[in-house]
């Protein structure tokens, strides 16, 4: 899985694996169509990462990563300019990905992930305009990985994953308030109990594309992000697809 964020103006991707883990950082104009372009690398290869992001910086993190990258570390990009990534700090504990990502414009949440052989329940939170070690926020309703989030400027929402990591599935939707510390409070259910979806939104609404329900799915779901209740069917993606990120602008 790569790793996605977004500014809103600019979309980004970062990682990945095609055979063997990658650092590379790609882009693309949101509400341009074409083809990918470089931006930069990684500090190091990695997969199964999550990203945050404000209107001007993003950070990526909770992945499985190859050396110089350690599990836990943080890196970080000015999104208008095109170059590598730097050294943010690091996770509160040092775990492999499939975690969730998303946050507001000031605040960054990176929630569960893995440590074998278990998977976990842990929230962190960075303050994105401040390089530094993530400071822990609570925890979701349940331990899991291979999830996905989204977010509006004030709600974080993680759904779907993984219970543990080689184990069943789950369809919970978990939300929290993202300026407020604490445990994540139940939202609702998924169409399935899906893992390794991608998932982006706008302020209002909040999409699950595909993942492994079990085999590979093509279903968007949406969410109401302020009003809690389960997923309801948008469409279908146009090919079955798994193992893979998203980002958006307020439209696209």
């Amino acid at each position: 899985i790569p790793t996605g964020a977004g500014s809103g103006q600019r979309g980004i991707i970062a990682g990945g694996n095609n055979g063997s883990r990658r650092s590379t950082i790609d882009f693309i104009n949101i509400a341009s169509l074409g083809n990918a372009q470089i931006f930069g690398d990684l500090t190091g290869v990695t997969d199964f990462g999550q990203g945050v992001a404000s209107t001007t910086r993003a950070v990526f993190g909770n992945g499985n990563v190859g050396s110089p990258r350690t599990a836990g570390d943080l890196d970080y990009i000015t999104m208008a300019t095109q170059g590598n990534a730097a050294v943010f700090g690091n996770l509160t504990t040092a775990r492999n990905g499939g975690g969730h990502g998303f946050g507001s414009t000031t605040r960054g949440v990176f929630g569960a992930g893995y440590i074998s052989p278990a998977s976990l329940d842990t929230i962190d939170y960075i303050t994105i305009a401040t390089i530094g070690n993530a400071t822990d926020f609570g925890d979701l309703t349940a331990a899991r990985s291979d999830g996905q989030g989204f977010s509006s400027s004030t709600r974080g929402v993680a759904g779907g994953g993984k219970v543990n990591p080689d184990g069943s599935r789950t369809d919970v939707i978990d939300y929290i308030t993202i300026a407020s510390a604490g445990d994540a409070t139940d939202f609702g259910d998924m169409l399935a109990a899906t893992d390794r979806q991608g998932a982006t939104g706008s302020t209002v609404r909040g999409i699950f594309g595909g993942g492994n329900a079990p085999g590979i799915q093509n279903v968007i779901q949406y969410i109401t992000i302020a009003s809690t209740g389960d997923a309801q069917d948008f469409g279908d993606l146009t090919a079955a697809r798994g193992l893979f990120s998203a980002t958006s602008n307020s439209i696209r």
